[in-house]
């Protein structure tokens, strides 16, 4: 197919929807880019799409299926779902409905789930971007010649450069999906084991590059990786975990633990009390211990992203790694790199091939 054929839709035009745009529009790739949202946006010339969607929930059609999305996913070659997680199914079912491949960004494993009940489906890639996504495919390649993997561990962190107040945190992306990864049930595999702990839970400390880090298990970050990992290493012990910086851990259980506050609350209080920021900083941390000969080996990935200015557009360091992390699922799939068919993990991709797409580069590791 020529990429002059290709029509990408994008739906959800909130910070890293409109990062993807303005990448897919500045790489010269000659696709027919669309994007839609509910609110009327700019910048985006004759691309834009506005969907006809009531808050707070999408409209349903009195079957309990929404109906907003059917016209703009008819006529395109792919979706990418930029929209919360709680809209992935709803979105999902009109892909399934016109075979239409479907990419999203959710760290929620709902849609997985309701996959499940279902045949013969589409190209279907959840959980793309950093992590899960590009964080997934990079520890996964540190395998790579293990005769025996003991442990996988998984450290993102997506932090200000600065921080004022007593959580040591300004805000750099979605209060809705922080607060669903603090709440949410997390995926681990000890001793070979899949299964789950809370989130908040495995507190430690951590130095990397010099600086100390705390770490806690959060929800979602490692997608399905823990899961494809406990049915090949009998003895293994997986994990993902988000880093903050310390002190910000104690805060955070009090609020969500110790108060034990309803999801709303804790939601109104990250959107409209926790300051937000562009000068931020994300860490991707990747570590394989465990046997190569006979030789106890740990292979790891470190990088520090920062904001950036790509093709003369200004992002943030979440903007572009999460934008980057989708944007390269999609090159591959459009290449024929990956299947053109069904489910599709992040870990049955090549990093290699990440290296060969348009903005793949900017997770080669500095060395």
């Amino acid at each position: 197919m020529n990429n002059q054929d290709i029509h990408i839709g994008i739906v959800g035009a909130g910070r890293i929807g409109t990062a993807i745009y303005e990448l897919l529009v500045s790489s010269s790739s000659d696709y027919k880019i669309s994007i839609a949202d509910e609110a009327e946006k700019k910048g985006f010339d004759n691309d834009f799409v506005k969907l006809p969607i009531t808050k707070p929930t999408y409209e349903s059609d009195g079957t309990g299926t929404s109906v907003q999305f059917r016209n703009f996913v008819q006529d395109k070659t792919l979706i990418i779902n930029a929209l919360p997680y709680t809209q992935n199914i709803a979105l999902y079912k009109y892909c399934y409905d016109a075979d239409v491949a479907y990419f999203d960004l959710s760290e929620d494993d709902a849609l997985d789930n309701y996959i499940k009940g279902l045949q013969d489906v589409p190209f279907t890639m959840p959980h793309c971007g950093l992590a899960p996504g590009m964080s997934t495919v990079i520890t996964n390649s540190l395998i790579n010649g293990f005769d025996e993997v003991q442990e996988v561990n998984i450290r993102v962190g997506a932090l200000s450069q600065n921080a004022t107040n007593k959580l040591r945190y300004h805000s750099s992306w979605s209060g809705d999906g922080l607060v669903n990864e603090y709440l949410g049930d997390c995926q681990v595999v000890q001793r070979g084991q899949f299964g789950y702990v809370p989130a908040l839970s495995g507190y430690e400390k951590l130095t990397l590059a010099g600086e100390e880090y705390e770490a806690f298990h959060t929800s979602g970050g490692i997608g399905t990786f823990a899961k494809t990992l406990s049915g090949i290493y009998p003895y293994v012990n997986v994990n993902y975990k988000t880093l903050r910086r310390i002190g910000h851990h104690d805060y955070v259980d009090f609020l969500f633990n110790d108060l034990g506050l309803e999801q709303s609350e804790l939601t109104r209080i990250f959107k409209n009390h926790i300051p937000t920021t562009r000068k931020d900083l994300v860490i991707l941390y990747g570590a394989v211990r465990g046997n190569i000969k006979n030789d106890y080996t740990e292979r790891t990935y470190y990088k520090v992203f920062k904001p950036e200015r790509i093709n003369g557009r200004l992002m943030t360091a979440i903007e572009y790694t999460t934008a980057i992390g989708m944007l390269a699922m999609v090159e591959l799939y459009i290449n024929s790199k990956l299947p053109q068919a069904g489910y599709v993990k992040q870990e049955s991709v090549n990093l290699k091939d990440v290296f060969t797409t348009t903005f793949g580069n900017f997770y080669r590791e500095d060395m």
